[in-house]
């Protein structure tokens, strides 16, 4: 079982599988069996008409490496598990999910990364379906759409240009609060 699994998958499986938790009865409708191998998405969960498409990551190292994989998730047109032969089904939507071992410093590169181009992002996240992102920590899980994220890094750019402590103050502050579950 790889980091990713343990640290991230897992764990928002049981999110979402706990309807007090998650705020719905949802169902795994996909699951890699290994993850090492895994070609398609990391998690797909179902419910009456949505489905989520869940790309994660376990930040360890470079975040520039991980944040990659995120990004061209949707762009790699991998199909959704279904009954039929098309590629993904109407309500499908696609989520990031996220885990690292400090989540201050990942909030502040994400929104260095996202503030570089916000009129990008914008385009990205409508033209893609990228709906939500869920930060995972210590088996808790934090929700939070992808347009809220992008308004969040509008307030975030006036702090661009200072240092790396008080960027990371900022971010932090910013996403203080994210309720994890």
């Amino acid at each position: 079982m790889t980091q990713e699994e343990k640290l991230v998958v897992n764990p928002l499986e049981e999110y979402f599988k706990d309807p007090n938790r998650s705020g719905a009865t949802w169902v795994t409708k996909n699951k890699p069996r290994f993850g090492t191998s895994a070609t398609g998405w990391d998690l797909q969960m179902e419910r009456k008409n949505q489905v989520l498409l869940i790309e994660a990551k376990y930040i360890s190292g470079p975040f520039a490496s991980a944040f990659a994989g995120l990004v061209i998730a949707p762009l790699s047109n991998r199909p959704e598990k279904m009954m039929s032969n098309k590629k993904r089904s109407w309500s499908s939507v696609i989520c990031w999910a996220i885990g690292c071992r400090n989540r201050s410093d990942v909030y502040q590169i994400l929104f260095d990364y996202l503030v570089r181009n916000l009129d990008f992002w914008k385009c990205y996240s409508e033209m893609l379906r990228v709906k939500y992102i869920y930060f995972v920590d210590n088996k808790k899980v934090a929700k939070i759409s992808f347009s809220e994220i992008i308004n969040l890094a509008i307030q975030y750019q006036s702090s661009s240009d200072k240092s790396l402590k008080e960027r990371r103050l900022k971010a932090e502050d910013l996403l203080a609060g994210l309720n994890f579950k």
